[in-house]
């Protein structure tokens, strides 16, 4: 069968299965399959490397690349000295040598590089949760696709350092995956959060993939209007994370199952969920993954309220809404937003201009505060719901703060 792709048909010239021309050039299947496809371009310190595997020179690969379909366009060689990897690799073959044989002790991946990945991790999270993702999405992307690709390519010290890798990264791309629905960019979502599943699995990491599946695709599913899909996957997620699953892991997934419930209008389901997610928190302790600490009651009282307004109860998720808000952190900017937006929502279904607009007041100067997408539309929607009421004095003033400090919202 004729592959479209020069890469390939230029690896299988030579004899080697995918795998072997990957190891040659000491990178993953999947990271060479990219390139063979047009999905990724090669670093330019890969590509004396890459040339020597495949036993032509550098200029002749720009040639193979440029011509990859869906690559980007590469300049034009330099005129450079003539590259001799090519007979370096023909030297080295006849001598019994491989360049490759062995990884250079110093370059094995330890428990320091993971280290200072985590801290980044942390404060990639924390700038996430008081700014939103706007202003540092780019950031963890690029992280993501250099430190971690290095990273990924670099021997491991041990199998619980290739282990640990292998959850940060997924950590890392669950996080980038946070980021692109808060920024609106679902498709992006699904990208990141399928690399994340992936690398959970590779991880042996059961817990955190159920919580992914529940957490992430069940809310992504939600924000996309479908609560069927959120109910199947966030079941399915609590089915699979059984009692292995920290406390605070499974009330976190069940408080999901209850807001797909509540979406679907299963209000005694939904009741009963988070009574049960109220008792699994209590029984949290210091033992809890470092991914999941942040679910606190505020953090349950916040799906509650959800639960409840979807239930079409705007007394009740008030009552929630005043813990979610009292109980969260004041560097919470984003989560402080959304809930003041929704509280302003209930009293707007309750008929009260007045205290709707001192809650929107609340949530515009948060949402102001931050980059977030998320916050925006909330925003947006709360004034959708007062626009009718322009001429009160309330709706007014607070039509013209958001002009003033988050025009977005006007606009949708």
């Amino acid at each position: 069968m004729n592959d479209p792709s020069p890469l390939a048909a230029r690896r299988r010239m030579i004899g080697y299965a995918q795998q072997d021309a990957a190891r040659k050039a000491g990178v993953d299947r999947r990271t060479w399959g990219r390139w063979e496809r047009g999905e990724a371009t090669p670093y330019a310190h890969q590509l004396p490397r890459l040339a020597a595997v495949l036993k032509i020179s550098v200029e002749e690969l720009d040639v193979l690349l440029s011509r990859v379909p869906g690559s980007d366009p590469r300049p034009a060689p330099t005129s450079a000295a003539p590259s001799l990897d090519d007979l370096d690799t023909a030297v080295a073959d006849w001598a019994g040598l491989s360049p490759t044989t062995e990884p250079v002790r110093a370059l094995w991946v330890t428990e320091q590089d993971l280290a200072m990945a985590g801290q980044a991790l942390a404060t990639f999270r924390q700038f996430d949760h008081t700014y939103g993702a706007r202003q540092n999405a780019g950031q963890v992307a690029d992280y993501i696709e250099r430190q971690l690709h290095e990273l990924q390519q670099r021997p491991a010290a041990s199998s619980e350092i290739a282990h640990q890798r292998a959850l940060l990264t997924a950590e890392f791309c669950e996080l980038a995956g946070y980021q692109a629905v808060d920024n609106g960019e679902p498709e992006k979502a699904r990208t990141y959060y399928r690399r994340a599943l992936h690398l959970t699995s590779v991880a042996g990491d059961r817990p955190y993939g159920a919580y992914l599946t529940a957490v992430n695709l069940g809310h992504l599913a939600l924000h996309c209007g479908q609560p069927e899909t959120a109910l199947r996957w966030a079941s399915a997620a609590r089915s699979a994370a059984g009692t292995a699953a920290s406390p605070l892991t499974r009330a976190a997934i069940a408080a999901v199952v209850a807001r797909a419930n509540a979406r679907l209008q299963r209000e005694d389901e939904a009741t009963k969920l988070i009574l049960e997610a109220e008792k699994l928190l209590d029984r949290g302790d210091a033992d809890e993954p470092a991914w999941i600490r942040y679910f606190t009651h505020p953090y349950l009282a916040d799906e509650a309220a959800h639960c409840l307004h979807d239930l079409g109860r705007p007394p009740a998720a008030r009552g929630q809404l005043v813990d979610a808000l009292h109980g969260v952190g004041p560097d919470r900017v984003r989560r402080r937003a959304i809930d003041a937006a929704l509280l302003a929502t209930t009293w707007v279904a309750s008929g009260d201009l007045d205290q709707a607009c001192a809650a929107g007041t609340e949530a515009v100067e948060y949402a102001a505060r931050t980059g977030s997408g998320r916050c925006v539309a909330r925003v947006t929607d709360v004034l959708d719901a007062l626009r009718p009421h322009a001429d009160h004095p309330a709706v007014h003033e607070l039509l013209e703060l958001t002009e003033a400090v988050l025009p977005a919202a006007l606009t949708g």
